[in-house]
């Protein structure tokens, strides 16, 4: 009975957030047809090769922060677990997405322990280098004025102080004391080195969500390439403080934070910015979508080929708990 229940949540939960999606994308692409602009539709499928390199960028690395680990599964059918797992951000909390990628790489082989733990750190250091870069964007807007640019100099070296492990560990260990789980042992914590290197494993994802920016808004109107490295900043400062947003995948504050840096490009065009803000979620959104499903299938023919037989969704389930990774600190 338990599992039967665990398992009708799970279906029904998964069903809410595809609906979700669906609706959010049927609402822009109306948004987007009965808007009074005449699009490249060139530079949109730059921005959305981009969007892809953005998303095998960020799998990558945490497969790396996997293998740092000592997992050594097979890359190819974890990408596909990550990729499905996406689809758990768009339900509050991103607990869902910590399931669904623990579901699905168990299956494949990957210590539970070791999947919950390498996407706890994938998500710390994705934020790290995100408010990193993102200061960039901040010491543009702040240059006119000293007082914000020494914020700036001082955020910066706050961030660069966070991810040294004596300082990384014993915060993380408190979140995880917070949700009753037990602390990381030795064996599982990072050294210095590989903690930056992740860090700077996620720098393409900046260079390439800027490319996103940047090919969206030349797609309306042209801009200089000089204002490409902005750019880069302010998607990077939008994926960081898009965390601290109360609805799912960082809506509305990703946005907001993106129109701030897209306006002035725009001359401050009303219209031209919402449409500017809204083609990179719709993009994100159906790129995600059709992932996801190809990621599916890759797992399925990966775990059908195993000679033990992949676990039942139920026993994956009743391992793990709501609790078993922070929230808050989940991409």
């Amino acid at each position: 009975m338990k599992k039967t229940v665990i398992l009708t949540v799970k279906i029904v939960v998964m069903v809410a957030v595809l609906g979700f999606v669906a609706w959010k994308l049927r609402k822009t692409w109306t948004d987007l047809r009965t808007h009074p602009l005449h699009l490249n539709p060139w530079y949109l499928i730059v921005a959305l090769l981009a969007y892809l390199c953005v998303q095998l960028t960020n799998a990558l690395t945490w497969r790396w922060i996997a293998w740092r680990m000592g997992d050594r599964t097979r890359t190819v059918p974890l990408l596909g677990a990550y990729t499905f797992s996406q689809l758990g951000k768009y339900v509050p909390g991103k607990v869902l997405l910590v399931l669904l990628r623990a579901e699905r790489a168990t299956r494949l082989g990957m210590a539970r322990e070791t999947c919950l733990l390498s996407t706890l750190l994938e998500n710390a250091m994705y934020t790290l280098s995100a408010g990193l870069v993102g200061s960039v964007a901040l010491v543009f807007v702040a240059r006119d004025h000293p007082l914000y640019l020494v914020l700036c100099v001082a955020l910066v070296a706050v961030l660069l102080a966070l991810f040294h492990p004596r300082v990384f560990y014993p915060i993380l260990n408190k979140i995880l004391a917070t949700f009753k789980r037990s602390a990381m042992k030795p064996a599982n914590c990072l050294p210095e080195r590989d903690l930056a290197g992740a860090v700077l494993l996620f720098f393409p994802s900046w260079f390439f969500g800027g490319i996103v920016l940047w090919a969206t808004v030349h797609s309306m109107h042209a801009i200089s390439p000089a204002e490409f490295p902005k750019l880069c900043g302010a998607f990077a400062l939008s994926i960081c403080l898009g965390m601290f947003s109360l609805l799912p995948g960082g809506l509305g504050v990703r946005e907001g934070v993106q129109a701030l840096f897209l306006a002035p490009l725009l001359h401050n065009a009303v219209d031209l910015v919402v449409v500017a803000v809204a083609l990179p979620r719709l993009m994100q959104m159906s790129l995600e979508l059709i992932l996801a499903g190809l990621g599916l299938l890759v797992v399925r023919r990966a775990t059908a080929a195993r000679p033990n037989g992949p676990e039942t969704i139920e026993q994956s389930a009743n391992e793990l708990t709501p609790g078993a990774c922070p929230p808050q600190a989940v991409a």
